[in-house]
């Protein structure tokens, strides 16, 4: 059974509840910073460039810079080159496609599950 609370969806498992950001988060390897820095860019529907996350998530920017290129490595963010008229670059970063990340958690869950009822059968 699933409920949502606030921000949060939660889902009851027997006497405990799930928090899904929680399933989401050790399901795709992040730590809090990834994990908060990837939530804000799954709220955005634009490519952002770092300063402007930094002040949407309240972090320093050379945290959100870390956890940005954690996530382009993991495969979650896809990180543009934009020239700057006056010279100059800064990279752009975007969500990758949200059904591909949904899907990839899916799997990682259902791997979780395949495990926990093949180890029901020695229990």
């Amino acid at each position: 059974m699933f409920y949502k609370t606030e921000e949060l969806i939660v889902m009851q498992f027997a006497c405990n509840d799930i928090d899904m950001d929680e399933v989401a988060k050790c399901s795709l390897g992040l730590t809090k910073a990834e994990y908060r820095v990837f939530c804000k860019y799954r709220t955005l529907k634009k490519k952002v460039p770092l300063a402007e996350l930094s002040g949407r998530t309240g972090l320093d920017r050379t945290t959100v810079q870390k956890a940005s290129l954690k996530l382009v490595q993991k495969g979650l963010l896809s990180r543009f080159q934009h020239n700057r008229e006056r010279g100059g670059y800064e990279y752009l970063y975007e969500i990758e496609d949200r059904e591909m990340i949904r899907s990839k958690v899916r799997e990682i869950v259902r791997s979780w599950w395949e495990q926990v009822d093949e180890g029901l059968k020695w229990w």
